[in-house]
């Protein structure tokens, strides 16, 4: 009763107030209008956007500028009487950034003269303070095999995603999972996994109990744009440590589009294609609501005129290139027809209402929706997949957003968003206590209550014949989110924004490692007689050798407010941000307080409310037209993960602690950008980051009971680099970008887990920072583009080469991964050797072909063109030679060699990343 209270009174204070930030979605035009003939500045000169509601009128020094504006490619007109209209096609404004646009108006007596010219997007960005790579449209859509929105971080320079998720041995044979298979640790910077923001629409989208984790898979046909921000981020962005994705999604127009789209891998001999049963297609239409828009003033009737529309939605099956071979299911897809089910299986759907009540009031509705189900590949469990645990995930997510232009220069945004997510493990469904049976013992003449077969490998292969998969999780997590802010350009030099924010949590979180093998002890108690013991929270609570259960209601909140001031030789962002977190009733409940005082011999001294500030500064000196210094400064706090906050002290093994603290991050960044004669740029940046509080469970014992691990704030670490990068624009056919990266991130620990890790493997606890996981001291990248517009020809060799289309070659290279070698040694600095460098190419073809108002395109995607064999650290890798396991390795320290069947167990396909791959693709449109 009391948590349905909290919820009704979080919708109410979410009806009453206004909240937080809404972060940038959109950019800013700005510029002069001068007489071309005298350079004199015009006042009164009307410029806008032609069939968009946004425009402006120069002051006597003719400046002139547009807020407000999404991003895109536009085109705008500067118009005067007595002038020629010029016309500049081909603007493009980015988010959170300014486009300047300069006219130059000739002197006319012939009304309604045109003059058009083409804009060029400038190399250098005059206002940007900080690191940040803006992807549009049609550069996402030129990333080799880029089907989701998160594809465009391997064009990202110091971006890591991990490949390998935490699986902790806790001795005995036994592992136990930290974190869900499908979430990926994404490291930027020398930052640890977890600590991104990541955004749809401006609205937070980060797993609610993981933390800085992407919960949502957008199809690229579904996006706009995409800014990732991996220096100094302003006072708008909160609860991330290393850097911000933001996607902003497209809306329907005035015409009707669509497009369709599909994919397969499965054409070419095995020799050239390592295929993976892979099937991909997608699909999104837009234009003006059919309802309202066409149906009814057919009728007669006009209601809710002026509402576009935009539907997307897409599948991918695929088997992997490491197929487990599970027996697959087969399911009813739309009551219609059987389709059978894949290693790997996603859906997607997104549908976009857009209401234009005036040319100043936009009402929004967004509904997204993922399906996703999965087995996972087992090298040891090869023999028995059908014996193996298999996963579900279900997220929907919810917004509504009003949007209200009040003048030329202010406006402001209200959201309110839902997002829901689901995440279930086990071994066809089945809950622990579906494991055991009572069975009649002949021997002891007595009734024994038994559960499932433990993994054993009969014959001393090296792999199991038999055993049962009987781990289980369920979770259902519900996030409440509303935002308000407001922009304003108080001036010709200051855009202000600021807002504040209050989002409400539903955690449930249910984690019973192998209870289909074990009793907990209230189990035995239950079942077998044994001395009485308090029962455990949660389902089922006499299984399970490991229990990590929580049922919290955190709310958290935040204001901020920044200032951007724009000069011609100078441009400041500085802002501060105020975040706070209340930790729940769940916690602060005396039963549990008593229970974890008791586990860990410490005092809960818990605060009901915490806050904390967080400056930031970003300068831009843009010395001349072609070269610009920045500068970026600030403090970037975020709270640990909702696990290790909450995580229950029932289990005697882990214990959340709820009255941890901010991890905090200092990050500082210097740049350099400098255009090179008219079609290239060098951006040369260097930054830093001291990191403090992180998160590691460290061993506490209390005066009575078992030792326990305790998360607490006593990690920290470094990251150094420096950054280079060469761009050129589009010309002559051609783009491009060249980055370098040299790196170092060292710190106390890789993971919260570590100092237990080590403990079971009896290796000695740090004793100084090392080599983080994730170090990789050299990364090169290299993005290059031939696009072939369709009313052009390319040339070779005298052969003419039809138009319309591309081909983009992404290339990359970097240091191997740092591992811990083996010794004999009694101490070894951890992560002190470097693994087998890394190297990859893929590349996309595209081609398209015109038909009347129908388009018809061709894709080749090729990834790892070279098949290269790239090692990968997490299997199969020998700490004593830094190479994958080969026959004829040495079982060292011992003086004798592996056998055929060791090194058979030992050499996990997994040692090796994806191998190449082709994809053939083919979609329609109009």
């Amino acid at each position: 009763m009391k948590e349905s209270r909290n919820i009704l009174w979080s919708i109410l204070i979410l009806c009453l107030m206004v909240f937080y930030a809404h972060a940038g979605t959109t950019g800013k035009i700005a510029g002069i209008v001068i007489d071309k003939e005298t350079g004199e500045p015009l006042a009164g000169v009307n410029v806008f956007i032609p069939g968009m509601n946004l425009g402006a009128s120069t002051n006597i020094n003719g400046e002139y500028y547009i807020i407000q504006v999404p991003p895109g490619i536009y085109t705008i007109k500067a118009s005067m009487i007595g002038y020629a209209t010029e016309v500049k096609k081909n603007v493009e404004v980015r988010v959170d950034l300014t486009t300047k646009v300069v006219f130059k108006l000739t002197k006319t007596i012939l009304e309604g003269e045109e003059i058009v010219t083409i804009a060029e997007r400038p190399l250098i960005q005059r206002d940007l303070t900080s690191s940040k790579r803006s992807s549009s449209k049609a550069e996402i859509e030129n990333i080799p095999a880029a089907e989701n929105a998160m594809d465009v971080l391997s064009v990202i320079p110091g971006a890591i995603v991990a490949t390998v998720n935490p699986v902790l041995n806790v001795g005995g044979g036994h592992t136990l999972k930290a974190q869900d298979e499908n979430i990926k640790n994404i490291h930027i910077r020398g930052g640890g996994g977890g600590e991104v923001l990541f955004q749809v629409d401006g609205m937070p989208v980060n797993h609610p109990i993981f933390g800085g984790h992407s919960v949502l898979n957008i199809d690229i046909k579904s996006v706009e744009e995409i800014e990732v921000l991996t220096g100094g981020f302003s006072a708008e962005y909160g609860e991330a440590q290393s850097g911000v994705i933001n996607v902003i999604t497209r809306e329907g127009g005035e015409h009707y589009q669509a497009d369709f789209t599909l994919k397969h891998d499965d054409f070419l001999p095995v020799t050239l294609n390592n295929s993976e049963g892979y099937e991909y297609g997608s699909f999104y239409l837009e234009g003006p609501e059919p309802l309202t828009s066409k149906w009814l003033p057919e009728l007669g009737l006009k209601f809710l005129s002026n509402t576009y529309l935009f539907v997307s939605g897409s599948f991918k099956r695929t088997n992997t290139q490491f197929n487990n071979h599970r027996t697959r299911q087969v399911k009813r897809l739309l009551g219609f027809f059987n389709v059978k089910d894949k290693q790997y299986n996603e859906y997607t759907f997104n549908i976009k209402i857009s209401h234009h009540f005036s040319p100043t009031k936009r009402l929004i509705l967004n509904y997204q929706r993922n399906d996703s189900w999965w087995s996972n590949f087992d090298w040891g469990g090869k023999n028995i997949p059908d014996s193996l645990g298999d996963a579900k995930s279900t997220n929907n997510y919810f917004v509504l957003s009003f949007k209200n232009t009040i003048s030329r220069s202010t406006f402001f945004n209200v959201h309110v968003s839902y997002l829901q997510v689901r995440y279930h493990y086990s071994l066809y469904g089945k809950t622990p206590d579906a494991f055991w049976r009572w069975v009649y013992n002949d021997k002891t003449k007595n009734w024994v209550y038994r559960g499932a077969n433990f993994f054993e490998d009969l014959n001393h292969d090296g792999f199991v014949e038999i055993g049962q998969d009987t781990d289980y999780r369920n979770d259902l997590s519900k996030v409440l989110t509303t935002k308000f802010d407001i922009t304003s350009q108080i001036n010709r030099s200051n855009l202000v924004k600021m807002g504040i924010e209050y989002q409400y949590k539903d955690l449930l979180y249910t984690n019973i490692q192998q209870g289909g093998w074990y009793l907990t002890p209230y189990g035995q108690y239950v079942f077998n007689g044994a001395d009485y013991v308090p029962q455990p929270p949660g389902p089922f609570p006499e299984y399970g050798l490991f229990r990590w259960y929580f049922k919290a209601f955190p709310s958290q909140g935040a204001w901020y407010i920044q200032d951007k001031l724009e000069n011609s030789g100078l441009i400041i962002n500085a802002g501060l941000r105020y975040d706070w977190i209340m930790p729940g009733s769940s916690v602060e409940k005396e039963s549990f307080r008593e229970r974890w005082e008791r586990v860990t011999g410490l005092k809960l001294n818990l605060r009901k409310f915490k806050g904390y500030f967080s400056p930031r500064l970003g300068i831009s000196f843009p010395v001349s037209v072609k070269t610009v210094m920045y500068f970026s400064y600030g403090h970037f706090q975020q709270m640990p993960s909702s696990d290790n906050l909450y995580r229950d002290p029932y289990s005697n093994t882990f214990c959340g602690n709820p009255d941890l603290d901010p991890q905090k991050t200092v990050a500082y960044e210097f740049g350099f950008a400098q255009q090179i004669g008219s079609d290239f740029a060098i951006d040369i940046k260097g930054y830093s980051k001291d990191i403090s509080n992180t998160v590691v469970n460290g061993l506490v014992q209390p005066e009575k009971g078992r030792p326990i691990w305790l998360a607490q704030n006593m990690g920290y670490g470094r990251a150094r680099g420096v950054e280079i990068n060469l761009k050129k624009r589009y010309s002559g056919f051609t783009s491009g970008i060249l980055t370098y990266t040299l790196q170092w991130a060292n710190g106390y620990t890789s993971s919260p887990f570590e100092l237990y890790q080590r403990s079971q493997t009896n290796l000695p606890l740090p004793i100084r920072e090392h080599r983080l996981d994730w170090d990789k001291r050299h990364q090169l990248l290299l993005q290059f583009t031939i696009d072939i517009p369709k009313d052009k020809a390319l040339r070779v060799f005298g052969l003419k080469i039809p138009g319309n289309w591309s081909l983009t070659i992404n290339s990359s290279a970097s240091s191997g991964n740092p591992y811990t070698p083996g010794s004999t040694e009694i101490y070894v600095p951890p992560n002190s050797k470097t693994a087998p460098f890394i190297a990859n190419t893929d590349l996309r073809f595209k081609k398209k072909w015109n038909i009347g108002k129908m388009h018809v395109g061709l894709t080749l995607d090729i990834t790892n063109v070279f098949d290269r064999n790239n090692v990968n650290t997490g299997w199969g890798f020998n700490p004593w030679t830094g190479k994958p396991y080969v026959y004829g390795d040495v079982n060292n320290p011992f003086p004798y060699y592996y056998t055929w069947m060791e090194i058979l167990r030992l050499r996990d396909p997994r040692m090796f990343m994806p191998g190449r791959r082709i994809v053939l693709g083919l979609n329609f449109g109009f």
